[in-house]
């Protein structure tokens, strides 16, 4: 009965992490958009825009909260390195720590990239009772662009044991100086959203099919540091919000 408990909470942790709200909420730029922090959904495939930040999403109804830190760096001309790690909890019944490397590589017309990450999934309890386990992920993206509208596909696979999962998506997206807009699919539902950018704000925002989900964001920029708020809502069962901050870095590469 109990390793009937056990691989239920496991299944159930696989498929909150495939689709995380709060991964929605602090993401409304769409999880494969060419350039950003990474986070678990996002693309390996983006090209290298140096910083660090910090997130904090939050599900009211679900007693379920995350925090996480993430960080890229150029290396040479084209290499972009990204690594994130979170916390998340769930009441008193389930916890993680997930931890994720990325690896791209950018030329003038193509954008491609790998990633690896690593989470320790456990359920609360006393050194009798403690259950623990861990899963793998492994991404692979690729865009192709041409200015200023862009093809991206990525595909990630989880393994845990002899359980496998694999996730695809591709998009299209056009980005403006001012504007932009995308389409994403990932075999369940479509996100459509679009952008809005200011000499010191911007404002995005994203919506889901046909299991609705809406999600907005508002930021603004202050000199190398950005600060943006997010609020979601999906099919009225879950209510989130979330913030992050972010800090960009000027020199664009370390070697």
């Amino acid at each position: 009965m109990r390793g009937l408990a056990l691989l239920i909470v496991c299944l159930a942790s696989l498929a909150c992490a495939m689709d995380f709200p709060g991964e929605f909420v602090q993401n409304p730029g769409g999880s494969l958009a060419l350039s950003g922090l990474p986070g678990y959904k996002s693309s390996p495939a983006r090209i290298a825009a140096p910083g660090f930040g910090l997130a904090y999403a939050q599900v009211g109804e679900a007693s379920l909260q995350v925090a996480g830190a993430a960080g890229e760096l150029g290396l040479l001309r084209d290499y972009r390195l990204a690594f994130f790690s979170s916390y998340l909890e769930m009441d008193s019944l389930y916890r993680q720590v997930y931890s994720e490397w990325n690896l791209s590589v950018a030329k003038s017309w193509i954008v491609g990239g790998v990633g690896y990450g690593l989470s320790v999934d456990w359920i609360p309890g006393d050194r009798f009772s403690r259950e623990n386990w861990t899963m793998n992920r492994y991404k692979a993206g690729l865009a192709f662009l041409k200015n200023p509208l862009s093809f991206s596909m990525m595909t990630a696979l989880v393994n845990h044991r002899s359980f496998y999962d694999l996730d695809y998506a591709v998009a299209i997206r056009f980005q403006g100086e001012r504007f932009g807009a995308f389409i994403e699919y990932d075999g369940t539902s479509i996100d459509i959203g679009h952008s809005l950018n200011f000499a010191h704000a911007f404002v995005l925002s994203a919506y889901r099919f046909p299991e609705f989900a809406v999600s907005v964001s508002m930021g603004f920029t202050f000199g190398t540091w950005q600060f943006s708020g997010a609020y979601g809502n999906a099919r009225s069962i879950w209510d989130w919000f979330g913030f992050t901050a972010a800090k960009s870095v000027r020199k664009k590469t370390i070697l």
